[in-house]
């Protein structure tokens, strides 16, 4: 099994980019446009790189132009969330910052496999060629493929696009300057990349459930970065082990910068600061207030209540939509007649969840196993850490509990062999408490085996070599979430 961790994984080398200055986004990337343009600059006759891939179908939107050779329904699919998005934006943005803004036009291409993928990038950013894809400022021209990254990264990648016309520096130049605000720029990025499912459609701006369980994780371990670091973070701490704590930490302050008073009223005042090339850390403090020791505890406090989790179950699926999950490593993943069905290929392929940690919780779901092997993974979203914490084999008439270490490491806990028959639906349900991880199959007890992790808060099933549904994924606690944040 080669499972990576999956925010560190998605945006790996996006500091490639930063350090470069040649804005190379190895991440995924769509961009809107105005129109239909067919080049990556309105007016340019250069040939497009593009024109000599074969099998490359042009789709049209009401916003956005797309390049691919995947599948009809789920291109024509992906352009209608991200004209979604593009609606959504042009109102909230706007709203937020107090100013009108024009996203630029650029040329969007996805190709279908990852091999695909990586043999054009070997001839044209062979510096990226194992990357999850690339944005190239020079000729405006993204390029990623399907089983890459989750709407979210593609929302997160169509604001930076916008916020580099804003700045006129699609280079990430801006990023060198001294006291630049690093996190102005993602923390914006992930806030309107963030959204929940309604039904068919999405809605942008949401609380962001994968950055809160970061935070949360950190404000409980003491590994929280304080605003005095946050502020003047260099690139370098968007990479590598601490790149996961700044992205969710951007997120978070502007969240609590948007969504608090006086601070929502001052945020237009610190765009335009910067927009006029003042400096990021002066202009924060004259608009948001001298004493960042202050503004940190309210900062803390901001965050900790957005722990707080319902009682009773939680849905994870509703039956409609899978947008906010992540495909990881691949495999066929779709939603049909309410329930979640899963194709699998050679590897291991997965498709998670994340949300709210939780100490102490049971899973349940019913499962049906058509043909080698399903499962389901428990794990958590902390920086510097393997997320996935177990994983639970379901296969015919065989049950597999295993502890994952590392993306190698992964020792076998416990087996049974409780009647588990192919296709056929059957209930089962993880519960974690007490120190104990259960397994229940169908009713019976099948495994009890301790476990030895503090929180978790991603959840989700994964197929090897196997085809399996899934449906009527809930969640409920079985422990609260501490009141108030931890002192600093």
């Amino acid at each position: 099994m080669t499972t990576v961790g999956l925010t560190t994984s998605l945006r790996a080398t996006k500091i490639a980019r930063m350090r470069s200055r040649a804005l190379l986004l190895a991440l995924v990337l769509l961009v809107p446009v105005l129109g239909a343009p067919a080049r990556a600059r309105a007016g340019d006759d250069k040939p497009s790189p593009f024109d000599a891939v074969p099998n490359l179908k042009v789709y049209t939107s009401k916003h956005f132009v797309i390049r691919s050779n995947a599948a009809e329904p789920f291109v024509r699919g992906l352009g209608h969330r991200l004209d979604s998005y593009y609606d959504q934006l042009a109102v909230m943005l706007p709203a937020l910052l107090q100013e009108a803004i024009q996203p630029p036009k650029v040329s969007v291409v996805i190709f279908e496999r990852q091999d695909d993928y990586q043999r054009f990038a070997r001839r044209h950013a062979p510096q990226l060629v194992n990357n999850g894809g690339y944005y190239d400022g020079a000729t405006r021209t993204i390029v990623t493929y399907r089983y890459n990254n989750s709407l979210q990264l593609y929302f997160h990648e169509i604001l930076h696009a916008v916020m580099g016309e804003v700045f006129k520096d699609h280079y990430f130049f801006r990023y060198s300057k001294p006291n630049w605000p690093i996190w102005f720029d993602e923390g914006l990025s992930e806030f309107f990349g963030s959204f929940r499912v309604d039904r068919a459609d999405i809605r942008i701006g949401s609380r962001n459930k994968t950055k809160v369980a970061y935070l949360l994780n950190a404000l409980a371990t003491g590994s929280f970065v304080g605003l005095d670091d946050l502020l003047v973070a260099p690139s370098e701490r968007y990479s590598g082990a601490s790149m996961n704590l700044y992205y969710a930490e951007a997120w978070g302050l502007v969240d609590f910068l948007a969504k608090n008073e006086p601070y929502n009223k001052a945020l237009p005042k610190f765009y335009a600061a910067i927009k006029g090339d003042a400096d990021g850390l002066a202009s924060f403090k004259k608009l948001f207030g001298e004493d960042l020791e202050d503004l940190d505890r309210r900062f803390r406090a901001h965050l900790w209540q957005m722990g707080s989790i319902p009682e009773g179950f939680q849905p994870l699926f509703a039956g409609h939509s899978i947008d906010d999950w992540t495909v990881h490593e691949g495999g066929d993943w779709s939603v049909k007649d309410g329930a979640i069905v899963g194709a699998g290929d050679e590897n291991y392929n997965y498709l998670i969840k994340s949300e709210l940690p939780y100490s102490a919780f049971t899973l349940s779901m019913d499962v049906k196993v058509v043909s080698g092997t399903a499962g389901i993974i428990l794990g958590n979203n902390f920086h510097g850490e393997y997320p996935y914490y177990y994983l639970v084999d379901l296969a015919r008439d065989q049950v597999t509990l295993r502890r994952s270490h590392s993306a190698t490491r992964i020792v076998t806990m416990k087996e049974a062999e409780p009647h588990l028959p192919e296709g056929q639906w059957v209930p089962v349900t993880v519960q974690v408490l007490g120190g104990r991880l259960r397994i229940w199959v169908n009713g019976q007890a099948v495994l009890d085996e301790p476990e030895d992790k503090e929180r978790y808060s991603l959840f989700g099933m994964y197929l090897y070599q196997g085809r399996a549904q899934f449906r009527e994924v809930k969640l409920r606690k079985e422990s609260p979430i501490p009141p108030a944040a931890p002192p600093r």
